[in-house]
């Protein structure tokens, strides 16, 4: 389980496992090279993995760590709601795998509740709203970029 954790974070600050190479030029299995992140989603997966270790810690010392997931403070949701702020106001960004794996990660904060079998302290409506609202999010850039794609092909 400890390797499952340190696995998880070291992929939630981007270090990745080296893969085989290949004939093609890719890398393991992906088909179409990823871009790099940038540096707010580079931000963003450390703020998650920084709050995965936090929600890690507070199902050990719940008292001392229970501002985490006190409803006014939304701690939780921090992540999620920076990634939505950079994908609606930077719509340069493209809402490909890359942009699509920071959003996802943006709720590990959560996975330690569920891990550990811990629902009663869960902020279940925090994690509804944001996981909405991420979706929501996911649906409008991708249907901007195909846009997008649309309108390049015409001209």
């Amino acid at each position: 389980m400890i390797r499952f954790l340190f696995t998880c974070l070291l992929w939630g600050v981007g270090m990745q496992p080296r893969q085989a190479a290949t004939s093609s030029g890719f890398g393991g299995e992906q088909l179409v090279p990823s871009r790099e992140r940038n540096g707010v989603e580079a931000a963003i997966r450390l703020l998650s993995s920084t709050l995965f270790l936090l929600a890690i810690l507070s199902q050990f010392f719940p008292a001392e760590l229970s501002l985490l997931t006190s409803p006014p403070l939304h701690l939780l949701a921090t992540a999620g709601a920076s990634w939505i702020f950079l994908m609606v106001f930077r719509p340069a960004v493209p809402m490909d795998s890359t942009a699509i794996s920071t959003g996802l990660w943006s709720f590990a904060g959560y996975l330690p509740f569920f891990l550990l079998g811990n629902l009663f302290d869960l902020p279940l409506a925090t994690l509804l709203g944001q996981a909405g609202l991420v979706a929501a999010v996911m649906a409008y850039g991708l249907f901007r970029d195909i846009r997008r794609e649309i309108g390049a092909d015409k001209r």
